[in-house]
């Protein structure tokens, strides 16, 4: 029987493709199509037996389930194919979809490669043990801060459990990846921190994680759930390993008590596991057959809305909304002050289409931001060595952006990220000589900096340095070079003031 499943999930992926590949041609050809064939190709050369692990059906589906979306994000893009530029008429939300998409068909690829050089072993099919979390339920400084930009979502959470009645109530929070459906989740748990006085609403919180890669084809064993949930029970440690026993065990820690459970990252497509807990959840939450005035609560967060319904029903899914733009900015200004301020001040409409491009996503914001936050920060080192010898942040910049454009500009964005003004930065690339000397000579009347430094090639340099000379009183001076035309070397004429540079 299993090998008949499996025979019609290989010919259903088979089949679907070459329908994604006639309806979608030329411009506008299903994303990430390499991938699919590689996987087809796998699949023509691999004769389903008997022997074939049944967690098998696991890679198909999922191989399945990104074809049909690959599909609908292919007609999407189609009306939007004229602003194709360097995102290709996709959303960055999109991208980061197909990101994750890529390394999936990537995984599966080499499980189904796996198994055909296996052949009838299915011993390297190991069961997947799922990681108890230790932290959710002790609020950081991230989810403190997404208390401000979650809440409203949080309360709907809330009340979608508390305002149901009593007994067993369930939701599912379901969102793209990136989208902070887990943030949500742990806000909720830890939402008697912001109340006064503060009251716990649940005597148990339990949180399972469960790993990415049980969409690979990997088992989940509810005997290794259930233990992990005894042991966040505080119960004594049990031998038992029956299911139905560990279940017996589960109901009786339960039994009587307010609790919050947590499946944070539903992945597997297989979800018996949990409509067999759900039952026994049930049980314990109600007495002769009548519901129970005790509060039982389980949040589910997913990306799968297909197995989301199937859970919980249509009535109990939460769709998470993108956040909006003044949070995210408030997000990357929290997180990353030193870019935000950077950008904010010279650079807005830059820091503006950033955010723009994340689509509400805080994951995508925050992966971009601390991209842009390192790179301005690539000068740290340099920095902690001058700081080291002149002790101080007052410095005068000169930047020369004709000879490097690329190089000039992020060394402006990084030097104005670290130093305490960043105006003492400048670009003398479109500047006249007089004007220069006119804000070097402020900045030094005003402020006694330590050290000029100027990045430069050789000409622009020489022109510089005659500036700073002119100007009633000068720190030491430091040339570095920039651009392709920069060396060393000095000008003919500068020995005089060799002591002073």
């Amino acid at each position: 029987m299993s090998a008949d499943h499996l025979q019609f999930l290989k010919n259903k992926f088979i089949q679907d493709l070459e329908v994604a590949e006639e309806e979608h041609t030329g411009e506008n050809e299903i994303p990430l199509l390499s991938h699919f064939l590689g996987i087809k190709g796998v699949l023509e050369a691999k004769e389903i037996t008997s022997s074939m692990p049944i967690c098998l059906k696991n890679c198909l589906y999922d191989a399945l389930s990104a074809l049909e979306e690959c599909m609908v994000l292919s007609e999407k893009r189609e009306p939007r194919k004229k602003k194709d530029g360097p995102m290709r008429g996709y959303t960055l939300a999109e991208h980061w979809f197909m990101h994750r998409t890529r390394r999936m068909l990537l995984r599966i690829q080499r499980k189904l490669v796996g198994t055909a050089e296996m052949g009838a072993s299915t011993s390297s099919f190991s069961t997947s043990l799922v990681p108890v979390i230790e932290m959710p339920f002790t609020p950081d400084r991230i989810v403190e801060f997404a208390y401000y930009n979650f809440e409203e979502q949080k309360t709907k959470i809330l009340d979608g459990l508390q305002n149901r009645g009593k007994g067993f109530q369930e939701i599912v929070i379901l969102g793209i990846g990136g989208s902070g459906k887990t943030t949500l989740a742990r806000l909720v748990s830890c939402s008697h921190m912001w109340e006064y006085p503060r009251h716990e609403l649940w005597d148990i919180k339990i949180w399972i994680h469960l790993s990415e890669k049980l969409s690979s084809g990997d088992v989940v064993e509810l005997r290794e759930i259930i233990k992990n949930m005894l042991k966040q029970c505080k119960e004594a440690e049990t031998l038992v390993d029956d299911e139905d026993e560990l279940l017996e065990i589960l109901g009786n820690a339960l039994k009587g008590k307010k609790y919050l459970i947590v499946f944070d990252g539903i992945w597997d497509i297989n979800i018996d596991w949990y409509l067999k807990l759900k039952q026994k959840l049930k049980s314990v939450s109600s007495v002769d057959g009548h519901v129970s005035s005790v509060d039982g609560h389980v949040i589910i967060t997913t990306r799968l809305p297909h197995k989301a319904r199937m859970m919980v029903g249509p009535r109990n899914l939460y769709h998470i909304q993108p956040l909006p733009l003044s949070s995210m900015l408030e997000i990357w200004r929290y997180n990353y002050k030193n870019s935000f301020r950077t950008l904010n001040i010279y650079r807005p409409k830059m820091k503006d289409e950033i955010v723009e491009r994340c689509d509400g996503l805080p994951l995508a914001l925050n992966t971009l931001a601390k991209a842009i936050d390192k790179r301005m920060w690539k000068t740290r080192d340099f920095a902690a060595l001058l700081w080291e010898r002149y002790g101080s942040k007052y410095w005068i910049i000169l930047i020369n952006c004709e000879d490097d454009a690329m190089l000039g500009n992020d060394l402006l964005l990084s030097c104005r990220s670290f130093l305490s003004d960043g105006d003492m930065v400048i670009d003398v690339s479109e500047l006249l000589l007089q004007d220069i000397f006119n804000q070097v000579n402020d900045f030094i009347k005003r402020m006694h900096p330590e050290i000029v430094i100027i990045w430069s090639g050789n000409a622009k340099a020489n022109q510089l340095m005659q500036v700073i000379i002119q100007c009633d009183s000068y720190p030491p001076i430091l040339l570095m070079p920039l651009g392709s035309k920069a060396s060393t070397s000095f000008s003919l004429g500068w020995h005089s003031f060799a002591e002073r540079i």
